[in-house]
């Protein structure tokens, strides 16, 4: 099953919330899983500090983006992350809360509502970590 990961700065608890269930329809659609699937599906927000200097070389988020969603698993087709990246893109972007504006920003006259930039981020899960553990009961009692 699909591992998602949301790595931002701190978002509230009710913004999460209408993250998750958006994240969980995109994945069930663009993975064609099945609606009974949707529980098994992991959604997990990782808040990142604010940092400056030499610690931003370490940063999880890409410098042009406001924040980076990885996703984990199986069959991870160019068709199927194509579609989910599509999707989770235009979701995402308006969904996530607009960066506070700095003072400078806003005597400059800056915009704060433009749409957040999102990073993807796709990695293959090995089966043997991700599935669960089944005994071969013949066996067993032979």
């Amino acid at each position: 099953m699909p591992y998602l990961r949301l790595y931002s700065p701190d978002i509230p608890v009710a913004q999460k919330q209408v993250i998750a269930q958006k994240l969980i329809e995109i994945t069930l659609r663009a993975f064609h899983l099945r609606a009974t699937e949707r529980n098994r599906i992991t959604i997990q927000f990782i808040t990142l500090p604010e940092v400056h200097g030499i610690d931003d070389l370490y940063r999880a988020i890409p410098r042009r983006a406001d924040f980076t969603l990885e996703v984990l698993g199986h069959d991870l087709t160019e068709r199927k992350k194509k579609a989910f990246a599509e999707a989770a893109v235009t979701t995402l972007a308006h969904l996530m809360p607009a960066k506070p504006r700095s003072r400078f920003a806003r005597l400059l006259g800056m915009k704060a509502d433009a749409p957040r930039q999102v990073a993807l981020q796709f990695n293959e899960l090995s089966r043997a970590i991700s599935d669960p553990f089944v005994l071969d009961t013949e066996r067993r009692a032979a």
